[in-house]
């Protein structure tokens, strides 16, 4: 059996725990005392002060959470003293916080996205509502719901709890989006009436669809020109249709061509498409033409037959529609990130 102490817990002799906290006795006596940043799967952190207590011959209050009992203690929970400083705690919390603070998930987020609000409008049933709080800042979420990296889950805080994982963020807007896309009323943004200027968009990757999505909300008329047959950059021509399928792409590049923008295929910028042409006809170009070489090793030898950068062996295969046939052949890939292992 554990040491027990002596203890007077609000005028009442009782006993406790050798290094019990305060808050764990007074619980065990059905002494309610409120917190905010505890959780008793975590080691107290003491930082809301909306759980402190009166203890006789200390100056200041202490918080009940991290606070430990000692023989002789004398523990008031429930006085004005008490209740104004709780009050007091709470405050000085919302005088500068409006229940928005921006949790570690959505800090690591490249986009930025609010992942507790979506989170919390997927769990309600809100699927459309929660790809509109997605789109104001990322426009793919079906994709991204497939191939992102997702840094937000590992710096999830729940990883620091005894379950093993943080939350699946990236099914939970996948879900959402694939609910959305499938959906007779889907979200569409609100668009601004024209401001008669045109822009021309070179490239129809991620970067060139996301400047479409935004800009033709602002009410100008994007074109977006093409190099090759379809849309997506990259995301078709560097990922495998096992990843991310090819109609699941184009029905979240309808989602912005559906906004007014358009898209105008085989068209490649200093062959058949002139800036001439662009600065007469529009008010302003942004060039989205991305990475278009894969990274090599800058080894001896690498220029040699045989020899390909990860992208260039996958985008060879989709434009062309052919496989390579290797058998009886072997293979050395280096590398081991997600572009190897496709």
């Amino acid at each position: 059996m554990s040491e027990q102490v002596n203890i007077v817990l609000n005028g009442i002799n009782t006993t406790a725990h050798k290094g019990e906290y305060i808050l764990d006795v007074a619980r065990r006596h059905g002494i309610d005392i409120p917190t905010l940043c505890h959780d008793p799967r975590l080691e107290p952190y003491s930082s809301c002060y909306v759980c402190v207590v009166e203890i006789e011959g200390q100056r200041n209050l202490q918080p009940s959470c991290s606070t430990r009992v000692a023989e002789g203690m004398k523990i008031n929970t429930n006085n004005s003293r008490v209740h104004k400083a709780r009050k007091t705690a709470l405050d000085l919390i919302m005088s500068n916080h409006y229940a928005d603070c921006a949790a570690p998930c959505r800090e690591r987020c490249p986009a930025g996205v609010d992942v507790q609000g979506y989170i919390s409008l997927i769990e309600k049933g809100l699927y459309s509502e929660a790809i509109g709080l997605i789109k104001q800042t990322n426009p793919l979420p079906a994709i991204c719901g497939r191939v992102c990296v997702r840094p937000c889950e590992a710096a999830c805080r729940r990883n620091n709890m005894d379950e093993g994982t943080g939350v699946g963020i990236d099914y939970l807007k996948r879900f959402a989006a694939d609910r959305d896309l499938e959906s007779n009323h889907h979200y569409k943004p609100t668009i601004a009436p024209s401001t008669g200027k045109k822009v021309a968009i070179i490239g129809a990757g991620p970067g060139g669809l996301s400047v479409a999505y935004f800009l033709q909300q602002k009410g100008h008329q994007c074109d977006i020109f093409e190099a090759q047959a379809h849309a997506g950059g990259w995301l078709r021509y560097g990922i495998p249709e096992y990843r991310l399928p090819n109609d699941l792409l184009d029905k979240e590049v309808s989602t912005i061509t559906e906004l007014g923008a358009n898209i105008f295929y085989n068209q490649k910028l200093g062959e058949n498409l002139s800036y001439k042409k662009i600065s007469e006809e529009y008010n302003a170009m942004i060039l989205t033409i991305g990475s278009q070489r894969g990274a090599l090793l800058g080894a001896d030898g690498e220029d040699a037959d045989g020899v390909f950068s990860g992208i260039d062996f996958l985008r060879n295969m989709e434009v062309t529609g052919q496989r390579y046939d290797f058998k009886g052949k072997r293979i050395a890939v280096v590398g081991g990130g997600t572009t190897a292992m496709d």
